[in-house]
């Protein structure tokens, strides 16, 4: 009965891998849930006080980063190799409510013992009879810095992945509502709008402000994005509830809705840490905002896709690596994403590095270190860009690409556009002549 509580397309399949073990079965389900599973064995460290909570917040992030260099790429196409493909939304909701709680935790650390919220350290310790009190007594600001990391580590995960499977399951509405709640406790309630029903269909274009150009710096990419996709949000929201004959300052509109759940989490950090709290909590909004930017970033960027025509794979950067694969539950293979949103991201195909598709160079959280040096991240680009304009774009998609190049002010690029667009002129003047 559990598998029917939420609803997830039909898949064909194809009965078990030659070769496949009971505990290569289990794996191929839980690596999604693994990155979470990881945080959440670190909340008993809220408890037991001292900066255990920062070294093993310390070890986890050093294994995905190294992780994403060294555990090299998968490859293999996953459609139909999944029997219970309900699990995937089962595991999600425990995934997102266990990083909800870290959250709820860092909150509860930062008033304890002044302000037990939710009377959580009383349950804890009636239920063991360890003295909490006397435990936190050993906190240093490490403990404080490892909490952070783990609620931000939580939200993330909350915002930019589940928040972002569950809530594309536009079919089901269970899945979206609890999507939306993980989504809050990184305030990113936006992204349940603005992402399915604008980036989705926007995207490859100027229209879409999460769609970086070529040789436009991580930097000034986050201060553009975020309020445009914001100005979207309202919108689109503005005009589903015209089309109801709603004003839209009606408790219907649903970007309302999500900040007002938002704001209960603010008020919950400000009840334990005060201002401080509510600013703790903003940055981890902040760090969240950041995370999903630096994924639009490398996903996209400077892939150019004429408005009037449909997506197509080689409108996106794919990504196989594996540590990433896991961290995001499939989305990085990002061009069969958006050419069918309703596949479940563990069945999306790979089709990077073929004649559909290019690949990003590195995984995403390499790639994420990597665009904080514009320098860097243009000299790896540059010929990326280059191989693309030549060997996948349109003949329209060439020419809009040309702009960008001149656009992005890399000389390199400059002049390849330039050039381009010379061959074209002349191309049009011999037609004229003939």
């Amino acid at each position: 009965m559990l598998f029917k509580l939420f609803v997830t397309k039909d898949s064909a399949y194809k009965g078990p891998r030659e070769g496949e073990t009971a505990l290569m079965k289990f794996w191929k389900y839980f690596r999604f849930a693994s990155p979470s599973f990881a945080l959440a064995l670190g909340a008993p460290l809220f408890f037991l006080g001292g900066e255990a909570i920062f070294y093993y917040g310390t070890f986890l992030a050093a294994l995905a980063f190294f992780g994403d260099y060294f555990f090299g790429e998968d490859t293999e196409i996953w459609a139909g190799s999944y029997k219970y493909t309900q699990i995937f939304p089962l595991m999600e909701v425990a995934a997102v409510l266990s990083n909800s709680f870290l959250v709820i935790l860092f909150a509860w650390q930062l008033g304890y013992p002044q302000t037990d919220l939710f009377g959580i350290g009383a349950i804890v310790q009636s239920l063991t009879g360890f003295d909490v009190g006397a435990a936190l007594a050993a906190n240093t600001t490490l403990s404080y810095v490892g909490g952070f990391g783990f609620a931000t580590a939580g939200g993330v995960i909350n915002g930019v992945v589940l928040g972002h499977n569950m809530t594309h399951r536009t079919f089901d509405a269970k899945s979206v509502w609890i999507g939306r709640l993980g989504e809050a406790f990184s305030l990113f309630t936006y992204f349940s709008i603005r992402h399915p029903f604008g980036h989705h269909n926007l995207i490859g274009t100027p229209a879409d402000p999460s769609w970086a150009h070529r040789g436009e710096s991580f930097y000034a990419f986050r201060i553009r994005s975020v309020p445009g996709q914001y100005k979207m949000t309202w919108n689109l929201e503005k005009q589903r509830l015209e089309k109801m004959d709603l004003p839209v300052w009606h408790y219907s509109n649903q970007a309302l809705q999500g900040w007002a759940v938002e704001a209960l989490v603010l008020a919950m950090f400000f009840y334990t840490g005060g201002i401080a709290g509510v600013g703790l909590m903003v940055l981890i909004g902040l760090l969240s905002h950041t995370g999903l930017e630096l994924a639009n970033y490398i996903e996209h960027q400077g892939l150019c896709r004429v408005p009037s025509e449909p997506f197509q794979y080689r409108h996106a950067w794919d990504d196989a690596h594996r540590m990433t694969y896991w961290a995001v539950w499939g989305i990085s293979r990002h061009s069969h994403h958006h050419s069918d949103a309703q596949v479940e991201e563990p069945e999306l195909n790979f089709y990077g590095n073929t004649d559909k598709a290019m690949s990003t160079p590195y995984g995403y959280l390499v790639s994420f270190i990597l665009v904080l040096f514009p320098n860097v991240w243009n000299k790896i680009m540059i010929p990326r860009y280059m191989e693309w304009d030549e060997k996948y774009a349109t003949p329209a998609e060439r020419k809009l690409a040309a702009y960008e190049n001149i656009y992005s002010g890399l000389p390199e690029l400059v002049d390849a556009g330039m050039k381009y667009l010379r061959e074209l002129e002349e191309t049009e003047n011999e037609k004229v002549a003939a």
